[in-house]
């Protein structure tokens, strides 16, 4: 993905990821700033960096987390990072300790050497040339700096509600919007360590993690309409997305409990810059 589109695209929908998005990602994103080798509520003073920092789940949980820490959120949208701005200016864990830059993560406008420790989520498999972007972690970490994320995995399972859905979209006759998003996930845990390792990080650990979250009919057809399928939704007239809607939900409540429990395989992967 472009760098100007995934700005426009992120600018366009935010307020929707902040609301429909975020929360489902977020336990996974927050496991990342359990791995950067700096106790909770440590009150030594340090640089942050979180990439692609989105509406700032990460950099807002890591001034909560160390109160001497300094965090600065780099995102290609400028509204993603106005919502963490706004978060952080209304908590008094964060303010006056977050600096954000609107920027790609490919091309960062920070010194060398300037960050302690840099955290990502979500973010590697967007970026136009990932190799790039590790290779830019690795020029603004501080020798032994470390840098921890984590990231979709290429395995993509079906999950039994999302067909339901794309049933009744084809039953309404509706042609959904094409897809051309440029996405890369890592393929496998050993496969994002080498990556990484290319770029010059050293003390590599990369593993498979896993997301869980527990939809219910309503909730997981709210975030196909507000997130995830959007564009289609945005495409249909009233009575059609009602339609739609009561059929998707007609065919979802015929499925059992069990079917809802969204579970997805990650990769997340730590690596120090070296001392050298």
């Amino acid at each position: 993905m472009e760098a100007e589109e995934a700005e426009r695209i992120f600018d366009e929908f935010a307020d929707a990821y902040r609301d429909w998005w975020g929360p489902v990602i977020a336990p996974a994103a927050i496991q990342v700033l359990d791995s950067v080798d700096v106790p909770v509520g440590d009150p030594r003073g340090f640089e942050l960096l979180d990439v692609g920092s989105g509406t700032g789940v990460l950099a807002l949980i890591a001034l909560e987390r160390w109160p001497g820490a300094r965090v600065t959120a780099i995102d290609p949208s400028g509204r993603m990072l106005e919502i963490a701005a706004d978060a952080a200016s209304r908590s008094s864990a964060g303010a006056g300790r977050l600096r954000t830059i609107t920027a790609s993560a490919d091309r960062m406008p920070l010194a060398d050497a300037s960050v302690d420790v840099a955290v990502s989520s979500f973010v590697v498999q967007l970026v136009p040339n990932r190799a790039a972007a590790l290779r830019e972690v690795r020029r603004v970490l501080r020798p032994g700096g470390r840098f921890s994320c984590v990231t979709w995995h290429a395995e993509d399972p079906s999950f039994e509600p999302e067909d339901a859905f794309a049933d009744a979209v084809d039953e309404l006759q509706i042609i959904p919007p094409s897809d051309e998003r440029d996405v890369h996930p890592y393929t496998s845990a050993p496969a994002a360590a080498a990556e990484f390792r290319r770029a010059g990080f050293r003390q590599v650990r990369a593993s498979d993690v896993w997301l869980e979250h527990r939809f219910t009919a309503g909730d997981y057809l709210d975030l196909l309409e507000h997130w995830i399928d959007r564009e289609l939704f945005a495409g249909l007239d009233r009575e059609t997305r009602g339609e739609l809607r009561r059929r998707a939900l007609g065919r979802m409540g015929e499925l059992p409990e069990k079917a809802f429990l969204w579970r997805r395989r990650l990769v997340r992967v730590v690596g120090r810059r070296p001392l050298r």
